[in-house]
């Protein structure tokens, strides 16, 4: 039986197994580039708008935030805090900013690599379906 800490750690980690599955699902031949582009939109999607992370929106104190948030856009459960990531991420001078924060913790850092792991592997495996 998995104790409450151990399953709370495996769920704040599930974004570096994630990217550990994209990558190893490269290595098996018998799938098709169609169910590894699916798999990647969906660890892609996983990392936006569920993987645990800090929220990171500014506070009033020009500190960042540090409630528990789902994914890299949204915020915690303050209501301005979301709308702020959000826009943070489509703002040009704050995009830095935003990326800058979201690195700041280990859970920004596996919910970002997974991200971008996933993009690759799903523009390159939409690539290769293309190119058959």
């Amino acid at each position: 039986m998995v104790g409450r800490k151990t399953k709370h750690k495996f769920g704040t980690f599930w974004s570096f197994l994630a990217f550990v599955a994209v990558v190893a699902l490269w290595t098996i031949p018998a799938l098709g580039p169609g169910v590894i582009a699916v798999l990647s939109a969906f660890v892609v999607l996983y990392c936006l708008f569920q993987a645990p992370t800090w929220c990171c929106a500014s506070t009033r104190k020009n500190e960042f935030c540090r409630n528990n948030a789902n994914g890299i856009l949204l915020g915690c459960h303050i209501r301005q805090h979301k709308w702020q990531k959000l826009k943070m991420a489509f703002r040009e001078q704050r995009a830095a900013e935003a990326l800058r924060k979201m690195l700041s913790n280990i859970s920004g850092v596996a919910a970002s690599l997974s991200a971008v792991a996933g993009t690759i592997s799903a523009s390159a495996a939409t690539v290769t379906l293309l190119v058959k």
